[in-house]
């Protein structure tokens, strides 16, 4: 098969990856790390394997079928002049096709997640070695990703697999000089564009690590049109929708300078705001208040509050009032983030339940379609007050939340109406250490590493206190997919199905 490396410029476009760290044996058997699975010898992988991985989590899947283990390889391997080895590699893309053909439907590795990551490896594959063994896959990929299985309008919302999807096909356009998919893909790229964001410039995917997420891909997408006849106005349009989305990265990050986390989210560093920007965002589109006391300030407070529609794309079940808080620059009341997506796994599941955010509940509530949460809101010089109502548990609910930014203060008040049992659940950052309290009640106290404190305080009866739970899984907040940390968990039940008031304040 002969294969030859193509311009370098060409290759970091379709490759976007670092040549992996070792040498690539040439010529000889070639072993693949794919932890936590067992190794596997490149061209050994068949049919079979393909269709029954053996490691069944999702993200693990994505890349072992999306083939996304093998440009660091081949990179490594054009760099070494290594032609034995690319040849390899393309054997077994190609065999990944021949093998396990496109069932038409999401089987064996077929769904546009997939697919849309394994054009991806073929385009880099394709532009280090211009081989035409690799085709035949790459059309049975567009396929896919022009197909019903598309992740975006008109079956779904406007995703950034849908966007990733386009823009690995024009990629896949120019490397094999198929400007119908170039044209295709571009058309739905401006068609969607003014589907990403709100106005305001936030994602409607209910994460804040996805609006970074989105902002760079949408920013991607805006400069490829620039460069295509005919698309360059609508690409300088996209690039201007990217900017202002990123000025909403600032609003998401935190006084110590990492983001939020809200919904499927890992804690990483966020961006400086503008201090000329307000201090408050309220986003009635996608559901957010976020405030802050200081854009400048280190020990600044800061708090978001969640509402409005269903949950969607990379949210979670908190949008019947749930809150994030920090206070005199220390984090107190957190967002868990994600674990993963092995439905399979408790703690991934975990994120499912109410129990998990920083919202009020009945046991086993059942999440009521189409319901939507909305809310009120006073934004004073040093007190903000901001009212949610809901039935998104079904039945109606009321959230009274007071941002006390001066005293360092957070009062909130959750009332069920007719509902007996009900109970407000709260996270705190795992800094936090319990000095004093216990279940039954009223009054806990909290210790931080830089020796504030923390006082939690309620109208209601402290009923749970979890640390690393195992079994349940209580207990946990997840700084990264697949990393957990203990930090305590709380959960206020009401007395009699009455209103209860806690608060918390930082000293």
């Amino acid at each position: 098969m002969p294969v030859r490396a193509a311009e370098d410029a060409t290759v970091n476009l379709m490759c976007g990856d670092e040549p992996a760290a070792q040498p690539i044996p040439d010529g000889r058997q070639i072993q693949v790390d794919l932890s936590p699975a067992p190794s596997m010898t490149l061209g050994e992988i068949t049919g079979r394997i393909w269709r029954e991985p053996p490691d069944r989590d999702p993200a693990w899947m994505l890349n072992f079928q999306g083939l996304r283990w093998m440009p660091p390889l081949a990179l490594r391997a054009a760099q070494d002049a290594q032609y034995r080895s690319l040849t390899a590699l393309i054997r077994q893309a190609v065999d990944f096709h021949l093998t396990n053909p496109d069932p038409g439907n999401n089987s064996a590795g077929w769904d546009e997640g997939t697919a849309l990551r394994r054009l991806q490896t073929e385009n880099c594959l394709y532009a280090l070695t211009h081989s035409a063994a690799l085709v035949q896959g790459m059309v049975a990929d567009v396929a896919v990703l022009t197909g019903k299985r598309y992740a975006g309008p008109p079956r779904l919302p406007v995703h950034n697999h849908g966007l990733m999807a386009n823009i690995h096909m024009i990629n896949a356009g120019r490397v094999l000089n198929r400007p119908d998919w170039i044209s295709f893909a571009a058309n739905r790229i401006v068609s969607e564009a003014a589907l990403a964001f709100s106005p305001a410039g936030v994602t409607f995917e209910q994460s804040s690590y996805y609006q970074n997420v989105n902002v760079a891909l949408w920013n991607t997408a805006g400069a490829m049109l620039t460069q295509l006849r005919g698309y360059a106005t609508e690409g300088r349009q996209i690039q201007a929708m990217s900017r202002k989305a990123d000025r909403v990265w600032g609003y998401l990050t935190e006084p110590d300078g990492k983001i939020v986390q809200v919904g499927d989210s890992d804690l990483v560093e966020g961006q400086p705001g503008r201090p000329k920007d307000p201090k408050v965002l309220r986003d009635d589109d996608t559901g957010w208040v976020i405030g802050r006391s200081s854009w400048t300030d280190p020990d600044a407070a800061f708090y978001t509050v969640r509402y409005g529609p269903e949950r969607r794309a990379h949210g979670q079940d908190d949008r019947a009032g749930g809150v994030t808080w920090s206070a005199l620059g220390t984090r107190v009341l957190v967002g868990l983030g994600r674990y993963g997506y092995d439905t399979t796994d408790p703690l991934c599941m975990y994120r499912r339940d109410p129990s998990s955010q920083n919202v009020a509940a009945p046991p086993d509530p059942k999440i009521k379609k189409g319901s939507v949460s909305t809310i009120e809101t006073d934004f004073g010089k040093t007190r903000h007050n901001l009212a949610v109502t809901d039935d998104v548990y079904g039945a109606t609910h009321r959230r009274q939340i007071m941002v006390d930014q001066l005293h360092a203060g957070l009062a909130v008040t959750d009332g069920f109406g007719d509902v007996p049992v009900w109970s407000q659940n709260w996270h705190l950052d795992p800094a936090w250490k319990l000095v004093t309290g216990k279940v039954g009640d009223a009054n806990l106290t909290f210790r931080h590493p830089s020796g504030r404190h923390l006082i939690v305080s309620t109208s209601g009866r402290i009923s749970g206190i979890w640390i690393g739970d195992k079994t349940m899984p209580y207990g946990w907040v997840f700084p990264a997919a697949g990393q957990k940390t203990p930090a305590y968990q709380l959960s206020v039940e009401s007395r009699d199905g009455a209103p209860v008031a806690t608060s918390f304040r930082v000293t």
